[in-house]
């Protein structure tokens, strides 16, 4: 009989111990975080830091599952899941978030900023948290800090692009958003928008021309094998913001709002950093596979999209783009 007891002693002393363990794990909140970005692109890296960086400072009970390269979907897809509250995170620019809330797609206008600390700045305008708030309230997605993801470039198959003349009846990939078409569109190219998992194939095929995007992006989707030229329009800084269901921000705890908040933050600034270093390396690398550089006259492109900017203010509201550009 003591013998029982004192194995039944054990086992219950072992339970015990367990128990927390147990109810550590049954109350773990996994976010489930689905993005068009490529596993070994710098984004992506900066998600799995701020995955790892969650799950060591809430002691487990935090965790991102990420799912990149449109496994969930395109951009659109996964936003209107973050929307319905069926997928916790994704990451977009502003020029797809202006499909919600049109005013938002000023942080990602052509030729807005050519620094990323003034555009973090833009973030927290009056005129723009108004925006971000419209967005949480009318279509329950929360928009987070920027995360810099490079300065865009046109590239194409064929034609070198020096001035927009060239661009005329050039068929161009541009995401799923109304400033993009608009953008193409004003520059006299054709405009065809579709999901980046389906940028190269296109390339490849002929269906498109060309596309534009930032150099670390277009070498992690290895579109140089099968573009010529690399232009160098330069026509916007491109910010990628995190967007969180309004239904998964609720669903936390405040400590767990910020413990969040604070991991995609460094996250971002790892992504960043990777970005800008790629930026700096990746023309010589492109160079010595036979891509050629042209000095696109930025001037010329940014006077030809004047007529866009001039429809915008109805957008963006009067005044507030002259005013981002004066912080």
């Amino acid at each position: 009989m003591a013998a029982w007891i004192t194995r039944r002693g054990a086992i219950l002393g072992g339970a015990l111990l367990a128990a927390p363990a147990i109810a550590r794990a049954q109350g773990a909140r996994a976010l489930r975080f689905g993005h068009v970005q490529p596993p070994e692109g710098e984004i992506n890296r900066g998600i799995l830091r701020a995955a790892e960086l969650l799950r060591e400072r809430s002691g487990g009970r935090l965790r991102i599952d990420n799912f990149p390269s449109s496994q969930l979907g395109g951009e659109r897809d996964m936003l209107s899941q973050v929307s319905s509250g069926t997928l916790d995170l994704c990451i977009t620019g502003p020029g797809v978030l202006g499909s919600w809330v049109r005013p938002l797609s000023i942080l990602e206008s052509p030729f807005l900023t050519s620094d990323f600390a003034q555009l973090q700045k833009m973030f927290e305008h009056p005129a723009v948290q108004a925006m971000r708030r419209q967005l949480a309230e009318q279509r329950s997605m929360r928009v987070l800090g920027p995360w810099y993801y490079g300065t865009r470039h046109l590239t194409t198959r064929d034609r070198p692009v020096r001035q927009p003349e060239d661009l005329k009846g050039l068929k161009i990939r541009v995401p799923e958003a109304p400033l993009f078409l608009d953008m193409m569109r004003t520059l006299g190219a054709a405009p065809t928008p579709m999901s980046l998992g389906e940028v190269y194939l296109s390339l490849q095929t002929g269906v498109i021309d060309g596309q534009e995007n930032p150099l670390p992006t277009i070498a992690a989707n290895k579109f140089m094998e099968v573009q010529k030229y690399v232009n160098l329009t330069g026509h916007i800084l491109v910010p990628l913001v995190p967007v969180l269901s309004e239904q998964s921000w609720t669903a936390l705890p405040p400590a767990d709002r910020e413990l969040l908040i604070a991991a995609l933050a460094e996250g971002g600034a790892l992504g960043g950093q990777l970005t800008r270093e790629s930026e700096q390396r990746l023309r010589g690398e492109f160079e010595a596979r036979g891509t050629s550089f042209i000095d696109s006259d930025r001037p010329a492109f940014q006077r030809a999209l004047a007529p866009m900017f001039a429809r915008y203010e109805e957008v963006w509201g009067r005044g507030v783009h002259a005013a981002l550009q004066a912080l």
